[in-house]
């Protein structure tokens, strides 16, 4: 008989970097790791999970794909900053009036 069939918790072991800590199965970080993950990203693997009902699609398995590779600070493109499911940027546009105050490479006038 299997551990869930038993009635016991299955967990994993937090995929961020030098992370141990055991996580419950609905979560995919521990508590400590998941602020560790851009907002934009973090936001891309909600939309996806979608209560459950998009758990294992193929935009939740990329939403997934590009939390882990922040956490573990792999390099994410900015393109993969996109709504996994409608293409569509997860950032928002910048405010009026910055792109005049910075240029690009993160030089000051």
């Amino acid at each position: 008989m299997n551990a869930a069939a038993e009635g016991q918790i299955l967990t994993h072991e937090c995929p961020a970097p030098a992370c141990t800590e055991q996580v419950d199965p609905g979560m995919l970080m521990c508590p400590k790791r998941w602020p560790l993950v851009p907002k934009p990203i973090r936001r891309a693997v909600w939309i996806a999970w979608n209560r459950g009902v998009g758990a294992g699609t193929p935009a939740h398995r990329a939403a997934i794909r590009l939390a882990i590779a922040a956490v573990r600070r792999d390099v994410v493109p900015a393109s993969s900053l996109k709504h996994p499911a409608r293409g569509t940027a997860l950032v928002s546009p910048p405010r009026a009036g910055l792109d005049s105050q910075h240029r690009p490479g993160g030089q000051h006038r």
